[in-house]
């Protein structure tokens, strides 16, 4: 079987890509099958391909994916809001689930921290666009991401590993490094198993200069799975840990400073001058991060016979996390205390009937059970004596202890078909009945008597909903190289509550209209695969700053609407020669959201959208979505030429263009990105057959200085620097700077 997608189909050849495009084979309908022969718009990374563009990990996907987004949220080194179509989920809170699922190895993620870690001995990883909770599972209201990791090769011994060392243009000039395994080994004649590991040191992206420390990490992690084949039965076992420790890209750098205000004063004085570009801070409490992951599944599979199969599931995920960060960012004794942790555990069963993929009628249909516990803390304290003259009593602790603890059930019955109407005609239907149960826990105290930071009170709220999704196509096969779809699906995300007022927050709803044509031209040289999209949200979650209680709300953001056009296409001109890209057009707006509040310096008026009205809010209607451009494109070439009969040598180039985007709904200037094109390159050998391949690469090749998260500061209020403008932070990532470096491979 060929696995590959819709970036270079040579990844998957051996040696020179000859003669055509091979094949890509997808399970986007928890079955394996072609792509140009599946109604769903779909994007496929395959593990070479990965490594052929140095993508390790989920924030470079966007290079290979044009439609996906990927975000670093808040300080936690494991948040990341994934968003596919200009919709995702940018909410701090353990309550709140993805608009966009992530699953691995069939195994749905509650949250993507459970499971999103350095990518390591992947078979694969694929981007499916549109509402896709009807045979995945939880969610995925806008789409998700299926991660297919490599499984045990029953009669096969082989080892592999990977190694690679980087300079990166940042404030630390600092090296990164990865070295990963993996090893496959028969057990018996019907039996395998598979170990592989990897550990990544980086230096970091941020420096503290108070402190004469550079804001570094270090992840490692290991996996292990067991398969064995019987006559009509399969057992498959996997389990798998990583650890992170340091904070990385989760450090918050002051992007923005009010001119002559307090961060701005002291910042300066400490050698820090707030820029886009800056990568300085100058805290004097420490900032750290760590977590750990880890989970087993097991997999039985029963042949009944006939092609018809029976499959279960059990699946067991933990993940806990810790942060300390100075909020302030200075020397001062301001904001110094902010420090908690989340730790969540998921526990899933999925039963699923299976028939044969041929014949007049096929089906899926199962059951699906999950159950979460997961608890975010956070003490959070400064000292407001330094900014006042004479501080009124309880002024040097003032502060607040916050407690969320949220349960949840979810039990769902679902059955999907397709009929053959002609040999050229097949109608599809499916849906999904779901039954959530959601307990909200919240404890807020304040260790000093004047408070006034946030609300107090301890909350225990519970809600329950029923809901039915489904999912209407048609398809037809004009010829064997061309296929014609159109389908209609309602999604479906289940309600959760606001954190601050602990009050419901309903269900989110998405209705998408989707028409599309795959097809295959010039003798299997060009494939060309087109998507027109049209998706209506109603009560999409959101989060907004909670005015003077200094803290983030979950909100129903009213209706929304994302519609646009999706091309990709790969093609093969001549022997060895391979070019690669898509390109998304997305139109992404807010069609009712109100109530949002203002922003340092926002203009003012009495009616319509994005002026601050009297009551500090602002309407911003009509808006793009957050960091929702409303183009991108990738476009990749390789060309590869035999130079001996074990000898191979290649040269890769590749961009991503993006179009400007924000950070809020509102229109402040401090969110705006402008339009941006990262360039890479790498130039190599295959040697001794694909025993061995050696490349030198680089990544984002101008050094374009694009943040992955910008945000306010919430307590700039409190500073006295809002009248002045405000004071903003920002993030960096591995895609942030140009990083120069070599890469190894060795397959035995």
């Amino acid at each position: 079987m060929v696995l590959c997608g819709s970036i270079p189909t040579f990844a998957q050849e051996k040696g020179v890509a000859t003669g055509g495009l091979s094949d890509i084979v997808v399970t986007a309908r928890k079955r394996s099958e072609s792509m140009q022969k599946v109604p769903v718009a779909v994007s496929v990374a395959s593990a070479d391909a990965l490594e052929q563009h140095q993508i390790f990990e989920a924030a470079q996907l966007p290079q290979l994916a044009p439609s996906l987004q990927v975000q670093t949220v808040n300080s936690q080194v494991g948040a990341k809001n994934f968003s596919i179509r200009g919709v995702g989920t940018a909410v701090y809170g353990p309550q709140v689930e993805s608009s966009v699922a992530v699953v691995i190895d069939d195994v749905v993620m509650s949250r993507p921290s459970m499971g999103v870690v350095q990518f390591f001995d992947l078979d694969r990883v694929e981007v499916l666009r549109g509402p896709q909770g009807m045979l995945f599972g939880k969610n995925a209201s806008a789409g998700l991401i299926n991660i297919v990791t490599a499984k045990p090769k029953i009669g096969k011994t082989e080892f592999l590993a990977h190694a690679t060392w980087g300079k990166t243009n940042s404030v630390t000039s600092g090296n990164e490094a990865t070295l990963e395994m993996a090893g496959n080994m028969p057990v018996s004649s019907n039996s395998a198993l598979r170990v592989s590991g990897f550990v990544t040191r980086q230096d970091g992206f941020a420096k503290n200069v108070y402190r004469s420390e550079n804001l570094g990490l270090t992840e490692y992690g290991a996996r292990a799975k067991y398969l064995v084949e019987g006559d009509v039965l399969q057992l498959y076992v996997a389990a798998d840990i990583a650890h992170e420790e340091g904070p990385g890209g989760s450090v918050l750098i002051r992007r923005f400073a009010a001119p002559g205000g307090v961060i701005d004063t002291a910042s300066r004085a400490d050698g820090v001058i707030p820029s886009k570009d800056n990568g300085l801070v100058s805290g004097n409490a420490r900032t750290t991060n760590s977590f750990d992951l880890g989970g087993i599944q097991a997999t039985l599979g029963y042949d009944l016979g006939d092609g018809y199969s029976l499959s279960n599931i059990t699946a067991y995920r933990s993940y806990k996390d810790s942060l300390q960060f100075d909020t302030d960012s200075t020397s001062l004794s301001l904001f110094d205390q902010n420090q908690g942790g989340r730790d969540y555990w998921q526990f899933s069963n999925e039963l699923r009937l299976t028939s044969p993929g041929t014949g007049p009628f096929t089906f899926q249909a199962g059951l699906y059970y999950l159950y979460v516990n997961a608890r975010e803390f956070l003490t959070q304290g400064g000292n407001l004596e330094t900014l006042l003259p004479a501080p009124p009593a309880g002024m040097s602790n003032l502060g607040v202890v916050l407690d969320f603890r949220a349960r949840s059930k979810s039990a769902a019955a679902f059955a999907e078909g397709q009929w053959a109407i002609t040999d050229k005609i097949k109608l599809m239907a499916g849906g999904r009945f779901t039954h959530d149960e959601l307990r909200f826990y919240s404890s807020r105290t304040n260790p000093n008597a004047f408070a006034p930071l946030a609300d107090l009170g301890v909350d225990n709220v519970a809600v329950k909903n029923d809901d039915f999704s489904y999912r209407l196509g048609l398809q037809y096969e004009v010829n064997n190289q061309t296929l014609a779809y159109a389908t209609y699906s309602r999604g479906y995300k289940g309600p959760t509550f606001d954190q601050v007022a602990v009050t419901p927050v309903d269900e989110e709803i998405a209705k998408s209209y989707e028409i599309g044509i795959k097809s295959t031209l010039l003798d299997n040289r060009l494939r060309l695969n087109l998507a027109l999209f049209r998706t209506d949200f109603s009560g999409y979650q959101a989060q907004v700053l909670a005015g003077s209680t200094l803290a983030y709300r979950t909100v129903n953001a009213g209706d929304l609407r994302t519609r646009g056009v999706e091309l990709e296409f790969s093609a093969l001109p001549i022997d060895g020669l391979t070019f690669n890209g898509g390109v998304t057009y997305n139109r992404a707006e807010y069609r009712n959201f109100g109530s949002v509040p203002c922003y340092p310096g926002q203009p003012t008026g009495t009616s319509g959208t994005n002026v601050c009205l009297p009551n500090g809010s602002t309407n911003v209607s009509g808006n793009q979505l957050v960091v929702a451009p409303k183009l991108t494109g990738t476009l990749a070439g390789r060309y590869e030429a035999a130079v001996s009969s074990d000898a191979t040598i290649y040269v890769q180039a590749d961009g991503y263009y993006r179009s400007a985007f924000r950070y809020t709904a509102d229109l402040d200037p401090q969110m705006r990105i402008g339009g941006s094109v990262i360039v890479g390159a790498s130039i190599g050998a295959k040697l001794f057959g694909d025993s061995v391949d050696a490349s030198l690469f680089v990544r984002n090749l101008f050094d374009k200085r694009i943040p992955t998260w910008i945000t306010a500061d919430p307590v700039a209020g409190a500073y006295g620097d809002a009248a002045g403008g405000g004071d903003y932070w920002h993030q960096f990532g591995t895609t942030s700077f140009r990083t120069v470096g070599i890469s190894l491979n060795y397959r035995m």
